[in-house]
């Protein structure tokens, strides 16, 4: 669902800074208002999966030792 979103920002943050009058205000604004929210919210995601199938892996070994207590 969040694919969707972000698709649309980048749409709109793209189609914004290819309106601008100059090249250099261009590229100004795509990196500050496309490149680095994507990649942060790209960074974010990956740092949650990591999180969350860490937890799950802690949780199924912390399973199996009581199992076997």
């Amino acid at each position: 669902m969040w694919h969707i979103v972000v698709i649309g920002y980048l749409f709109v943050a793209i189609m914004f800074s290819v309106a601008q009058p100059s090249i250099a205000r261009m590229v100004v604004y795509l990196l500050f208002w496309a490149v680095l929210p994507t990649v942060f919210v790209c960074w974010v995601v990956l740092i949650r999966r990591r999180n969350k199938r860490l937890k799950a892996e802690e949780d199924a070994a912390d399973g199996a030792r009581t199992q076997q207590d």
